[in-house]
């Protein structure tokens, strides 16, 4: 049914096959297990050859397959019986033209469209697909470098850098990939094949000034080249730390002491127990002290953890101040505006100086080389979001697994044509009946002449 009518089973299949009633000669279907079978004709039509434009004359019939899977759960094909021409003048031959697919082609213009669909979906890998269709991944890959279009697009007014590791997708012996995202729009922006200065300032120097200047936001892991790059192409950026780094530091050095403590402590008891144990007490947000007391075998006597913690807090008062500055540093970068975090990062500053804790030493550092940074990532210039890179962490996580689960990728030209086709709006595919292919080819290897002993 369609709209609540009826349609006859000779019209749904004419519907499936893209073609008009009045050109069909001869048309048979039939199933054979999971594969639904087209035999079609066409009514012959006048046809000029390409070369000396005189009208050619019938020569035959040709029968073509074509896979054409527009039912769910059955594999169609099409059994075209072409007819074929040739002209009386230069005796060239020539095919009909149909409206399955073109010409020397074996997969109907439906089955590109469904690759092409699968492709933007990165939880697709190419063996998946190929078996999901029954195509062959030869197939895909032309697919891939033949029909889908990468724009150039404007520099985003708010670009995020950061980058995901791959041995086998990137150049020049590095070990990561550039990522960069555009956190206006909210979407992948490109990628590179490394992320050293060398291949960053080759990219950037060949846009134009002028659109570099609209650059307002930069962010940024704490890696110093993109700081020096921003600063030099992005003369009217803003450049931001993303809180999740500097947090992460911060977060690592209490981890680092509360591990130091418990190995000075004897393996087995108490003090080592509350460490070992009930450290997420002071590492976990939103945890219920007041819960309910229950019998605790170690210390027999009933407690809840409010009673744990302040145990830990008593008999580790310097696990408890490094607690009490982590809480207050996390509290601003949650609670506080830019105005508020500017008057209260000098004082939390020189408190982490002064508290004599070697293990903050490192987040120290970092608050003092990366002051500017780190305060500009409370700014808000769009809506509520806060200049992150949390959006580029998202894309890297996307990214990550795809890299993961897609063992052996090694072309990155056709890698990074996928990701974006599917992580940004702007590219889009164009079937033609022009297929080209992006594979690598390694260089040859030299003679080899083996000195013998």
């Amino acid at each position: 049914m369609k709209g609540g009518i009826f349609i006859p089973i000779d019209d749904f299949i004419i519907h499936i096959l893209n073609i008009d009633k009045d050109d069909i000669e001869n048309l048979k279907t039939s199933i054979n297990g999971d594969e639904v079978i087209y035999e079609i004709k066409l009514k012959r039509k006048e046809m000029y050859c390409d070369y000396c434009h005189e009208k050619m004359i019938g020569h035959g019939v040709k029968k073509r397959k074509i896979s054409h899977p527009n039912i769910r759960g059955y594999d169609g094909t099409i059994y075209h019986i072409a007819n074929r021409y040739i002209c009386k003048y230069c005796h060239k031959t020539k095919l009909e033209n149909n409206p399955f697919t073109f010409n020397r082609f074996n997969n109907s213009y439906s089955k590109i469209k469904e690759v092409m669909k699968y492709l933007k979906n990165l939880n697709y890998t190419l063996d998946m697909i190929s078996k999901e269709l029954n195509i062959s991944s030869t197939h895909i890959n032309n697919y891939i470098d033949s029909y889908i279009v990468v724009p150039k697009l404007r520099l985003p007014e708010w670009l995020g850098i950061d980058e995901i590791h791959s041995d086998s997708l990137t150049y020049k012996n590095a070990s990561y990939l550039c990522v960069m995202v555009d956190g206006e729009k909210r979407r992948l922006f490109d990628i590179l094949g490394s992320r050293s200065k060398d291949t960053l300032s080759n990219y950037f120097s060949k846009i134009d000034k002028e659109e570099r200047l609209n650059v307002r936001y930069v962010t940024i892991d704490m890696w110093e080249t993109y700081k020096d790059l921003a600063i030099r192409y992005f003369p009217n950026c803003i450049v931001a730390i993303d809180p999740f780094h500097y947090i992460k530091h911060l977060c690592d050095g209490f981890e680092r002491l509360r591990i130091n403590l418990m190995n000075q402590c004897e393996y087995g008891s108490p003090a080592y127990y509350l460490l070992k144990k009930w450290n997420y007490l002071f590492t976990k947000d939103d945890i219920d002290l007041d819960n309910g007391k229950t019998y605790n075998r170690v210390f027999n006597e009933e407690l809840n953890r409010r009673d744990i913690f302040n145990i830990m807090a008593d008999n580790f008062p310097l696990l408890y101040e490094a607690y009490l500055l982590k809480e207050e540093f996390r509290d601003m970068v949650k609670t506080c505006s830019y105005h508020e975090a500017k008057a209260k990062y000098d004082d939390l500053y020189m408190k982490f100086k002064n508290s004599g804790i070697r293990e903050y030493d490192d987040f120290v550092q970092i608050l003092g080389k990366w002051k500017d940074e780190i305060l500009n990532s409370f700014l808000k210039p769009y809506d509520k979001h806060k200049l992150s890179n949390a959006l580029t962490e998202n894309i890297n996580g996307k990214l990550n697994q795809y890299v993961i689960i897609s063992k052996g990728l090694t072309n990155f030209k056709r890698f990074r044509k996928r990701v974006l086709y599917a992580l940004n709006s702007s590219a889009y595919f164009s079937i033609s009946d022009k297929l080209r292919s992006d594979k690598y080819t390694r260089p040859k290897r030299g003679p080899y002449n083996k000195i013998k002993q």
